[in-house]
């Protein structure tokens, strides 16, 4: 699958989880995306077979885990729901492009349905359009947006992490998926499955340049009280 229909799949696997949190719901949809492309962080040449695994992504897991765990102390909510994602991608892979379960103790590969097939780009829209719609009627992204103002510090940090990486992972994936398109054409269904690249990226972009800015008014406002009080002097 491509990141719009692992983003899709995984979210409606932990919709019960997350219709569940309430305060740090945004969060917990950063927690759905970051870790529903966990095991394509480590998507290089042979290191996919160990990322797509049962025992790869559990390493990547918890390794992930004990890092946000150790720096920023999420409800156990959170690792429930980054569990669900992760293994949620390998189940994504299995039923459209490939995995290999059962590394290192067997380099089978097993898959249902070929990857980048027009099968494949159909499911991944209407997956990832069903998410869309849910997303907007029971969260809304304008409250979604707001919400992070209720969030203490620890979580904003947080937060503000796993949305930087996931908007650079959708950056590169995205612009890597347009120029293939680019290259070989594309039907419409290709071309709106580009859309769903955009939409998360962009509103995660949004989410970020109010944290540029906030820090570039702090700057600001300690720079000027730092000035008048050597004029005062």
């Amino acid at each position: 699958m491509w990141l719009p229909g692992h983003l899709a799949f995984s979210f409606l696997l932990c919709l019960p989880l997350l219709v569940l949190v309430k305060r740090e719901r945004l969060l917990a949809l950063y927690f759905v995306a970051f870790f529903a492309l966990l095991p394509d962080y480590a998507h290089l040449g042979s290191l996919r077979v160990f990322s797509h695994s049962l025992i790869g992504v559990s390493i990547m897991l918890l390794i992930s885990l004990a890092a946000i765990g150790a720096l920023f102390r999420p409800r156990p909510v959170m690792y429930a729901i980054a569990a669900v994602a992760a293994f949620g991608h390998l189940a994504g892979d299995l039923y459209i492009g490939s995995i290999h379960p059962f590394w290192p103790y067997s380099d089978t590969w097993y898959q249902l349905h070929q990857f980048n097939m027009p099968f494949d780009i159909a499911t991944e829209v209407v997956l990832s359009a069903i998410a869309l719609l849910l997303i907007v009627v029971l969260f809304g992204p304008f409250r979604l947006h707001r919400s992070r103002r209720q969030l203490d510090r620890r979580e904003r940090r947080n937060l503000y992490l796993l949305a930087f990486i996931f908007a650079a992972m959708t950056l590169l994936q995205g612009g890597y998926y347009a120029f293939l398109i680019y290259l070989g054409g594309g039907g419409d269904m290709r071309l709106l499955l580009l859309f769903f690249f955009a939409a998360p990226f962009l509103f995660t972009s949004a989410l970020l340049l109010p944290m540029t800015f906030s820090q570039q008014h702090r700057v600001g406002r300690s720079s000027g009280v730092s000035s008048s009080g050597l004029r005062k002097l």
